[in-house]
């Protein structure tokens, strides 16, 4: 521990502010948070994508307004939140291309007359750039914070919904996965129980930053010109939700990675509730050249004819009664009723762009896998620019 002295020491404070100091270490903060984010992200959609290319023919039932809706693959499933949560990622990277200038030399906004050179500081803190207006960074000091809280809360959001999905599957009434033990709860009471409450603390989790983002975006409003104490409360705030929410990222990976599939329930869940009654439809526009409409109302007859005889698939004879009473004219048989309701045919002929057939999948498990590698690289060039701006102060710090 050393002393400069009152004379030398006071000379510290010229060209300082503590309103931009401030603003700086947020900067710096929340620029540290953002990668943080960024990587654990990544690290998600890696395993993700793991799971796509191991589940990619798991037929599995999909869902509309919580019913069966159409048959679809695991890994279709899979790829589809590693599509949400690559969006995540843009956004933190949007932030941290608008919000990596440095506010420093600033001062209380008015700026100094005192000859600093801020493009030299702004790159020595590795910023891209110092803030072109100096009173602006602290006009709007909410601002980088609830930017910031937005992306957040939005993976909240995709994190949340996919925890929903996992505890729904998992329960004894779907019985389509089984979650791993280290990843649920007994009861203090029931046995047989095994709750899921990583998951629903995830949802919980998500709520709380919904809270903290309203809270950011309001200390923001009726800011009068320059520097107000109210964003002195933002920093609770957003550092309240970094903590909340940054460690439900690796938590969700560990959970995908050990939880358990029960394909036999999938496929036949696969097959009841005529979720196959969509692909029947198109299958006879394509064979028989009818419209869609027409289609349509013959299976929508035949499922309402099938529900009553207690059926959970349509059968022919209910079927050629339908077409009969729509007025049409079809030469139905057994075999293209039993293909046009048969899971892995109808899969693999939804070859079209982002759909849930092997080479469909293929292609979207390659271009997330190249939008990997484009993280990765921007991931370690920023923070290989922080690391030797980081060198290069300690140096002149020591220096002086």
């Amino acid at each position: 521990m050393w002393s400069l002295g009152i004379e030398v020491g006071g000379k510290l404070h010229t060209a300082r502010s503590r309103n931009d100091q401030v603003a700086l270490d947020m900067r710096l903060y929340l620029r540290e948070c953002a990668l943080d984010f960024i990587s654990s992200l990544s690290s998600l959609n890696r395993t993700l994508i793991r799971q796509a290319r191991k589940h990619r023919e798991v037929i599995t039932p999909g869902y509309t307004h919580h019913q069966l809706a159409q048959v679809t693959t695991l890994g279709h499933i899979w790829l589809s939140f590693a599509e949400a949560f690559s969006r995540d990622v843009r956004r933190f990277q949007d932030w941290y291309n608008r919000f990596n200038e440095s506010p420093l030399g600033s001062m209380t906004g008015y700026g100094t007359s005192f000859p600093i050179d801020r493009h030299l500081s702004s790159k020595l803190l590795g910023f891209d750039r110092p803030c072109s207006n100096s009173l602006d960074p602290l006009q709007n000091r909410w601002e980088a914070e609830g930017e910031l809280g937005f992306a957040v809360s939005a993976m909240m959001n995709h994190l949340s919904s996919m925890a929903q999905t996992l505890i729904l599957f998992s329960t004894g009434e779907f019985g389509l996965i089984k979650l791993d033990d280290a990843y649920s709860t007994g009861s203090s009471m029931m046995p047989q129980k095994r709750n899921p409450d990583p998951l629903e603390v995830i949802k919980a989790k998500t709520a709380v930053a919904h809270g903290l983002l309203a809270s950011l975006l309001s200390i923001g409003r009726a800011l009068f010109l320059g520097y107000n104490r109210d964003t002195q409360w933002t920093k609770y705030l957003v550092m309240d939700l970094v903590d909340e929410c940054l460690s439900a990222i690796p938590l969700m990976g560990e959970i995908v990675s050990s939880l358990k599939i029960n394909r036999k329930e999938m496929e036949a869940r696969s097959q009841a509730g005529f979720i196959t009654a969509p692909e029947l439809v198109e299958q006879m526009v394509r064979e028989f050249k009818i419209s869609f409409r027409q289609a349509k109302g013959a299976a929508e007859r035949a499922v309402r004819y099938a529900e009553k005889e207690g059926a959970e698939e349509i059968t022919l004879p209910v079927l050629r009664r339908a077409l009969q009473e729509e007025g049409l004219k079809i030469r139905m048989t057994g075999a293209f009723l039993h293909k046009a309701q048969e899971a892995r045919v109808f899969i693999a002929q939804r070859a079209a762009a982002g759909g849930p057939s092997p080479q469909s999948l293929d292609k979207n498990i390659s271009s997330l896998k190249q939008t990997l590698q484009e993280f990765h690289r921007w991931l370690k060039q920023k923070n290989t620019r922080q690391s030797l701006a980081r060198t290069k102060l300690a140096r002149m710090e020591r220096a002086i």
